[in-house]
């Protein structure tokens, strides 16, 4: 089964690589012990963090996970801020 691939626009993923990035700094964790948690190359989340590359589903929910181990993350991180940058948020 091919997947297809979503085309976003440089902005987007720069805007939600900065957003993953905020999360990963809060957590305080390194690119190479977040890579582990989430069972990915360091390289790929500076990739995405940089706005390189888009994060899969499953990262994303990876991400979401490892904040929701944090109780103000819990409380305080909604999908609309990570997607979009609206709502509910580390910085909102």
């Amino acid at each position: 089964m091919i997947m297809k691939t979503q085309n976003f626009p440089e902005e987007y993923l720069q805007e939600l690589g900065l957003r993953i990035k905020i999360i990963r700094t809060f957590l305080n964790l390194d690119q190479r012990k977040m890579s582990d948690l989430m069972k990915t190359g360091q390289s790929q989340i500076s990739k995405i963090e940089s706005g390189r590359s888009a994060p899969t589903l499953f990262q994303l929910r990876m991400i979401k996970k490892l904040a929701d181990e944090n109780d103000y993350l819990r409380e305080n991180l909604t999908w609309e801020w990570i997607l979009d940058g609206k709502g509910k948020g580390i910085l909102g």
